[in-house]
Parts: structure tokens; sequence; C-alpha cells
């Protein structure tokens, strides 16, 4: 049975793990059943042990990771995209530093066991972190954009720094093995001669070299969280701008939405009901001179006969013309207020003011002398300028589709002299056929028959010629006057994009102004 206990502690040695053991005097130090000072408990001069040491590094590299792990929630992809070779290099840091320290401390408090191959694992593991040296060099070098050139150069600094010392710790470990392999030979050495074969100049070494990349790490630690907590801000002010901008474009284009509502049912609407009411009078109109005149078809005189056929005839074809024209005229009458222009200028707005933004952003990021204070006091400038844009071209809309209404009022006056025209016609007939019946006089219905024929001449007359030119006339206006609409809200739209350069630039200066 002791047999494979023992073959599991070695196994167990050999992947640097901590044996559970019953007796919990700290007395074991690497691997050797004796105390020595300065590894697991007590110190050398200042340096400490390397339990305490190690687990200081243990615990600034949570540090590390702790602060970079905000940098995964960042709101905006752009910026994350930036932040990823920053965030990744100190990931690396931590996990392949980690098993160097955590098999250090392990080593440290072990009481037997092959320490050539513990050491030759933690060796291992520090030649996988200068191996990755290069590549943090250049993920870091990638991040220029986000952390200025003194930033990265910081940062490569502290990476050169930081792997110089792990591989001075490899030194340091080659030149302390010999000694505590020489005392794990030693047949039930007394504490004596373990001091004596000691490598106290070794430890003092690896305890210094620890001490040295905590030193490292602490004056690190506030520039690390400087650097996150300025990505941080910066993607605070760039999603709200982002929100802003987003919500005062989806606020337009429902704005529009409702302008081209207005227009349609106070414009188009209006003037297509007002066609339909003039087709409606007159086909009433017509409808009932008609079945007046349908009194006579079967008359004793046949003029009388031939007057009220001819005349109901002729109206009947009026009114199917008139119908025709007017629903024609109604369909063609289309009023809509095209949009392109106000999101153009819009998205114009957005896209500048979100480069100004930008480029702050990365002036904060990268330190830029003066970026914080500038920042502070231009943080909602940026907001300003697209509501400002915004505000200007729903005016535009709203204004114009203002203007169209007044104008289609006007037009369905103008339609007005067409319903004059058209129940003018009409009375014509009317008149001939006032206080007339069946039972009256020959002489009197000859003589409305004669009224009849007049009224059918003034028809040809006054009928579809002018009536058609009336309602060109009509069509005419409404395209002109569409016409002198679209050319107005362009106007003013190219007004709002005026307005948005003049304030650009006007911001651009007091900006450039404050960091200069």
């Amino acid at each position: 049975m002791k047999k494979y206990h023992h073959l599991l502690v070695c196994l167990v040695l050999c992947i640097v793990t901590i044996p559970q053991h019953g007796d919990t005097n700290p007395r074991p130090d690497f691997a050797v059943p004796a105390r020595m000072t300065g590894v697991g408990s007590g110190s050398l001069d200042s340096t400490g042990n390397v339990v305490q040491n190690t687990n200081r590094v243990l615990n600034l590299l949570d540090q590390f990771q702790s602060i970079t792990e905000t940098l995964y929630g960042l709101q905006t992809p752009e910026l994350y995209r930036l932040a990823t070779g920053f965030r990744l290099v100190l990931d690396s840091l931590v996990e392949s530093g980690s098993p160097i320290f955590q098999g250090l401390s392990n080593a440290a408090r072990l009481s037997s066991g092959n320490i050539t191959t513990v050491f030759d694992g933690i060796r291992q593991s520090i030649n996988a972190t200068i191996a990755l040296n290069e590549l943090h060099q250049a993920a870091i070098n990638g991040t220029s954009l986000l952390l200025g050139t003194a930033g990265v150069q910081n940062i490569s600094t502290v990476l050169d720094q930081l792997v110089r010392n792990v591989a001075n710790l490899s030194v340091t470990l080659d030149e302390i093995e010999p000694a505590l392999v020489e005392i794990q030979q030693l047949v039930r050495p007394s504490q004596a001669l373990v001091d004596s074969r000691y490598p106290r100049d070794g430890i003092r070494k690896l305890n210094g070299i620890l001490l040295d990349y905590v030193n490292i790490g602490r004056s690190t630690v506030p520039q690390i969280n400087a650097i996150v907590n300025r990505i941080r801000m910066m993607d605070g002010f760039i999603a709200r701008l982002a929100s802003v901008t987003g919500g005062l474009r989806s606020y337009l284009n429902s704005t529009l939405a409702t302008v081209n509502g207005t227009i349609y049912n106070g414009v188009q609407l209006l003037l297509q009901n007002a066609l339909r009411t003039i087709r409606t009078n007159f086909n009433g109109t017509v409808t009932s001179t008609t079945r007046k005149l349908k009194q006579f078809f079967l008359d004793d005189l046949e003029s009388v006969q031939l007057a009220a056929r001819n005349a109901s005839g002729l109206l009947v074809k009026r009114l199917t013309n008139v119908t025709e024209l007017l629903d024609e005229v109604a369909n063609n009458t289309t009023v809509v207020m095209e949009g392109h222009e106000t999101e153009w200028v819009m998205n114009r707005t957005i896209a500048i003011v979100t480069e100004l933004a930008w480029r702050m952003a990365l002036s904060v990021t990268s330190s830029v002398p003066g970026a914080d204070s500038c920042f502070a006091k231009f943080n909602y400038e940026y907001d300003k300028i697209p509501r400002l844009i915004y505000g200007s071209l729903v005016s535009c809309g709203q204004g114009e589709a203002r203007s169209l209404q007044s104008v289609a009022n006007a037009l369905v006056g103008y339609l007005g002299v067409v319903q004059a025209q058209l129940t003018s016609e009409a009375d014509q007939y009317n008149q001939c056929l006032s206080g007339l019946v069946p039972g009256s006089a020959d002489a009197l219905k000859l003589q409305r028959a004669v009224c009849l024929q007049g009224a059918e001449q003034l028809s040809a007359i006054w009928g579809d010629t002018v009536v058609d030119n009336q309602l060109q006339a009509f069509e005419e206006l409404v395209r002109e006057e569409v016409g002198y609409s679209a050319t107005r809200h362009y106007q003013c739209v190219q007004t709002s994009d005026q307005l948005l350069l003049t304030e650009v630039r006007s911001l651009w200066r007091a900006i450039a102004g404050c960091f200069s």
C-alpha cells in the first residue's frame, strides 16, 4: 500500500501540485525536509519569502485580469475592436504568468520530490512566456490609434521589463537547483547541515526578482486602470451619441411619414374629394334633368319627342365624358414630399459629428495633453448639432406641408369655377323644363323644345371644350405648385445643410482652441 502511495506522490509532484500532508508544521521548503528561511517562511533581509512574494505576484495578476475584464463589456463595436490587442496582451500576461508563479509557490511548500522535474516545469512556462513577448509587442504596436505612441511605448517597456524579470527567474532557478539537489541527497541532514549548504544568495536573488515583478506591476496598475477607465468613458460617450443620433434618425423618419400623411389627407385627398364631389353633383343634376326629359319621349308632338331625346342623350354623353375626365384628373393628382434630401442631410450630420466625436475619443484614450479637460468641456456639444439639424429638417417638412395645405385650399376654390360651369350648363336644361308637364299646351311645349335645342348648342360651346380647358389648367396648376413645393423644400433642406457646416466649423474651432 505504501508503495502505491509513494508512486502517487511522485506523479503529483511532476505536475507541480500541492501534496496534502497531515503535518502542518511549515518546515519543508523546495522539496527539502528542513526549514530554509526565505522560502516557505521567514525572511532574508527585507526580501520576504518565496511563498509571500509569489502570492503578491498572483494577486497582482488577478488585478490585471479584474481591470481588463471590464473591456469585454464595451458597447461600441469599433472601440471593442480597437481595444482587442490591449486586452489580449494583458489576458495573455495573466494566463502565461500564473503557471510560473503558482508553480513556484507550490514548489516552495514541497517537503519531498524531484526538484529538478518541478523546476523544469516552471522553466517551460517561463520559456513559453518569453516566446510570447514578440507577439505581445506586435499586438500592442497595433493599438497605437487607441493608446497613442506614448501609451504604446509605455506598455511595451513594461512588457520588456516583465519578460526580463521572468527570464532572470529561470537563471536564478538554475543557480539554486544544484544546492537543493545536493541537500536532498544528504541522509537525514540536521538543520545546521542544511543551513550550511543553503543557497542564501540565490534565494535572496529569487525573492528580489519576485519583488521587482511586484513593483513593476504595482507601478503599472494605475496606468492600466487609467487606460481602461478612459476607454470605458469614451465607450459611454460614443454609445450615448449613437443612441441620440439613432433616435433622431428614427424620429425624423417617423416625422416624414407623418408629414406625408398630412399632405395626403390635407392636400391630395382634399383635391381628389373636391373633384369627386363635382362629379357627384353633376351626376345628380343630370340624372334629375334626364328624368324630367323622359316624360316627353312619347309626346304627341314629334318635334318635342326629338328635342327631349336629343337633350337627354347629349346630357348622358356629357355626364360620361365629365365623369371620366374628373376621375382621370383625380387619379393623376398625387402630392408626395420626397425625403431623400432630408435623409441625406441627417445621415451626413450623423457621420460628421460621429467622426468629430471619434477624434475626441481617441485623443482621450491616447492621453493627448489637454484631452480630458477638453472632453469635459465639449462632451455634450456633440449632441446639440444633430438635435439642431433634426429640428431644422422637421421644420422644413412641416412648414412645407402647411404651405401645400394653403395651396390646396386655393385650388379647391378654383375647382368651384368648374362646378359653377357644370351647374350653369345643367341649369340651361332645367330652365327649359321649368313648369312644363306632358299635359302642357302644345305651343308651350314647342317653345320649350326650341329652348332645349338652344341648351344643346350651349353645351356644345361651353361643354367639353370649356370644362376640359379648366381641368387641364387645374392639373397644370397642381403640377406647378408641387414643383414649387419641391424647390422650396429642397432649398430649406440645403439651408439646414449649410447650418450643419457652420455649426461643425464652430465646434471644431472651439475644440482646436481648447487643445492649443
